[in-house]
C-alpha cells in the first residue's frame, strides 16, 4: 500500500509540473481525476466498514460512489477516451452529490452523515470555477435544505433536531462562502498569471526595437513549415535582406536615427510583403523573409518588388532624408533540405549581392 501511494504521489508530481500552464479546464479535470481516485479508495474502505457493521443500503452506496470516482479517473488517464477527460468532474461531482444526499437522508453512523456534506462546496469550486461552483452549490443548498426542513421530515429516514439542521446549514454556507472568495482569489491570480506569461512570450519571440519576428520566433515559423512540406512536398524560398551601408548611416547621423532607420524600413519591408510571407529581424541591420510554397523564379519577382518598394521609400526626419537600398539573396528549398541549411546558402547569396555592388538581388547556386 506504501508503494502504491508514493508511485501515485510521483505519478501526480510529474504531470502537475508537466501541465501547470495549461488551461483552467484541464487542471480542473486533472484534479477531478485525483479526486476520482483517492475518493474512490476512501469510498470503497468506508463501505467495507459499513458492510462490517451490516449497514447494508450505506455500504451499497458507497460502493456506486466508489465505483463511479474510479471510473471518473479512468476516463482522464486515458488517452482513448481523451475528447471525455473534461466529464471526469461532472463524473466526480455526481458521484459526491450523490452520497451527500444519501447521507442526509440515512443519517449515515449515528446520524454523523450529514457532517460529509461541508467537503462539498471546497470540491466544487475547485472543479467548475466559480459561477457554476456557485449554481452547483446552490442547487445543492435547496435540494439538502428541502430535504432536512420538509414538513414531518417526510423526506428523511431519520430524525435531527432543529438546532443540528440550522447549524449543518450555517456552516455550509459559511464554507460556501469562504471556498467562493478563495476562489476568485485563485482566478483572478491566474488570470494575471496567465496574462504575464502571454506577454513574456511574445517578448520572448519578437524584436523590441522593429517589433518584428526574431530569431526565437522566426525560427517557430520555419520549423511548423518544415513540417507542412514534409505533407506536401512543395518547395519555398528564403530570403536574408541587408541593408546597405548602415554603418555609414550611424556613423554620420548617429545611432538613434540607425535605430529609425531601422524601423522605417521594418514597416516599408512588412507592407511590401504577401500576407502568408514571414518575416524577422536576424540581426543587426539583417532580416530574414520565409516565402512559403513560392519557387525561386518567383521569389525572384517578388523580392525585386520588396527591393524596389525600399529604395523608392526613403526615411526622412526632420532636415535628414536617407535613401535605403537593400542586399537581398536567396535560395529555394525542398522538404529533403533543412532551412538551417537554406538560410546559409542564403547568406552565400547576400554575400555575392553586395559583391556585386549592392542593391540587388542574388538567387544561390553551386557556382557561388
Amino acid at each position: 500500500m506504501q508503494f502504491f501511494l508514493r508511485k501515485l504521489i510521483r505519478y501526480y508530481r510529474h504531470n502537475v509540473d508537466e501541465n501547470l500552464n495549461r488551461e483552467e479546464g484541464y487542471q480542473q479535470s486533472f484534479l477531478a481525476g485525483f479526486f476520482g481516485l483517492m475518493g474512490s479508495i476512501i469510498s470503497f474502505f468506508t463501505a467495507l466498514n459499513s458492510l462490517s457493521i451490516q449497514l447494508y443500503s450505506l455500504a451499497i452506496c458507497l460502493f456506486l460512489v466508489s465505483a463511479l470516482l474510479l471510473l471518473s479517473f479512468f476516463i482522464l488517464k486515458s488517452s482513448t477516451y481523451k475528447r471525455f477527460h473534461n466529464l471526469s468532474r461532472y463524473i466526480a461531482l455526481l458521484g459526491l452529490f450523490s452520497l451527500g444526499i444519501y447521507l442526509i437522508n440515512s443519517g449515515g453512523i449515528n446520524n454523523s452523515g450529514p457532517l460529509w456534506i461541508c467537503i462539498i462546496p471546497s470540491v466544487t469550486f475547485a472543479f467548475l470555477g466559480l459561477k457554476l461552483g456557485l449554481i452547483a452549490n446552490g442547487v445543492f443548498f435547496v435540494i439538502s435544505s428541502t430535504m432536512l426542513f420538509f414538513p414531518s421530515d417526510a423526506l428523511l429516514a431519520t430524525t435531527y433536531s432543529y438546532e443540528f439542521k440550522t447549524r449543518l446549514i450555517y456552516v455550509f454556507l459559511t464554507i460556501v462562502a469562504l471556498s467562493g472568495v478563495y476562489e476568485a482569489a485563485r482566478h483572478y491570480s491566474f488570470m494575471r498569471l496567465k496574462s504575464m506569461k502571454e506577454k513574456y512570450e511574445h517578448q520572448a519571440q519578437f524584436d523590441y526595437l522593429t517589433l518584428l519576428l526574431n530569431r526565437r520566433g522566426i525560427q517557430k515559423i520555419l520549423n511548423k513549415e518544415h513540417q507542412q512540406r514534409k505533407l506536401t512536398n512543395n518547395v519555398s524560398t528564403i530570403a536574408t535582406l541587408d541593408i546597405d551601408k548602415f554603418k555609414a548611416i550611424n556613423d554620420e547621423f548617429g545611432h538613434e536615427v540607425g535605430d529609425m532607420v531601422l524601423k522605417h524600413t521594418s514597416r516599408v519591408l512588412s507592407d511590401c510583403i504577401r500576407s502568408q510571407d514571414s518575416l524577422a529581424r536576424w540581426g543587426g541591420e539583417e532580416f530574414l523573409l520565409l516565402l512559403p510554397e513560392t519557387a525561386e523564379q518567383e521569389a525572384l519577382i517578388l523580392l525585386e518588388s520588396v527591393r524596389e518598394c525600399v529604395e523608392k521609400t526613403p526615411f526622412e526626419h526632420g532636415n535628414i532624408s536617407i535613401f535605403i537600398t537593400l542586399s537581398v539573396g536567396l535560395c529555394e528549398t525542398s522538404p529533403d533540405v533543412d532551412f538551417n541549411e537554406t538560410i546559409k546558402f542564403s547568406d552565400i547569396s547576400l554575400y555575392r549581392a553586395k559583391q556585386a555592388g549592392r542593391n540587388t538581388v542574388f538567387a544561390y547556386s553551386p557556382e557561388l
